[in-house]
């Protein structure tokens, strides 16, 4: 398969709200809506309907939410067969608040394990993916596949909100984070600087995704470069970032310029951003395409 992932997946039910709740008060929800949602799961949606081979290789449980979410990323055309099923396991399931904005804020809760298996998949499994993608759930496990992937010669796109951890860091080729996780991690709020900070002569490329403020990405080459964000009206910016994660792993299958590839999977996050949700906006390559040809 052209991308491998085998970190988390979530459940995501979606509050649409006339404003933001105050404390204290009481407000009628204008709808529910549920979804599939995840730092690695998204990203996978998003570049199987780029039109990569995608494979799911992440934690699930035996509870109707794990089956849900097993159906769901079938549904979307990505590989579920190594799937690994432990029996504490459990999809983190989130509550999502969305005001008219398209801010949303999210609540969630972890009650089993989740992300990277210790054990699973096989080794042959992962280095016959092209592509290497891991988060931040299950520290062991992705260390654990990111040293087989390195040692097959195989790239790893990285997606990471919260881990510190020195290994992990080292191991990744492409990492692709947050201005807020990079200034945590690196210590200055310049998103140029961070990448630089960020990048080593064992990586390939570091990219600093600031949203409608656009992206700064390093390559070795000083000084840091920026993608400016492409003008949209947003609707709902759930699962942006990961969609801009799954868009650059496609495009690095294809074969694109790290320039390419930013450009590219900003624009794919734009149009997400036009409608509700973490997934439903994801485009297809030619809607993609398209949006680039037409100069917006």
């Amino acid at each position: 398969m052209d991308i491998l992932g085998i970190g988390s997946a979530t459940v995501d039910d979606l509050l649409f709200v006339p404003a933001f709740p105050q404390q204290d008060t009481k407000m009628e929800i204008l709808r529910h809506e549920r979804q599939g949602g995840g730092l690695c799961a998204t990203a996978l949606v998003a570049a199987a309907r780029l039109g990569a081979r995608v494979g799911f290789a992440g934690v699930l449980g035996h509870d109707e939410i794990s089956r849900w979410v097993a159906d769901d990323l079938a549904g979307e055309g990505i590989d579920v067969s190594q799937a690994v099923y432990r029996e504490d396991a459990v999809p983190i399931h989130a509550h999502i608040i969305v005001d008219p904005s398209g801010s949303r804020t999210i609540l969630y809760s972890v009650d089993g394990r989740i992300g990277a298996d210790d054990e699973l998949p096989s080794a042959e499994v992962i280095q016959s993916s092209r592509v290497l993608f891991i988060d931040d759930f299950g520290t062991s496990g992705n260390i654990r596949a990111a040293r087989l992937a390195r040692a097959a010669g195989i790239p790893i796109v990285a997606d990471f909100e919260l881990t510190d951890e020195p290994e992990l860091l080292q191991q990744v080729d492409h990492l692709i984070v947050s201005a807020c996780y990079a200034g945590r991690v690196t210590g200055t709020a310049d998103p140029g600087l961070a990448a630089r900070r960020l990048w080593h002569e064992q990586r390939a490329a570091v990219v600093v995704t600031c949203g409608d403020q656009g992206a700064w990405y390093a390559d070795g080459e000083a000084p840091a470069h920026f993608q400016a964000a492409f003008r949209v009206e947003p609707v709902d910016t759930t699962g942006c970032g990961d969609v801009f994660h799954g868009a650059y792993a496609a495009a690095l299958t294809w074969g694109l310029s790290l320039d390419e590839r930013v450009r590219f999977a900003s624009a794919t996050a734009a149009l997400k951003a036009t409608q509700p949700g973490g997934r439903k906006g994801i485009p297809t390559r030619a809607a993609v395409e398209a949006f680039l040809m037409s100069g917006q």
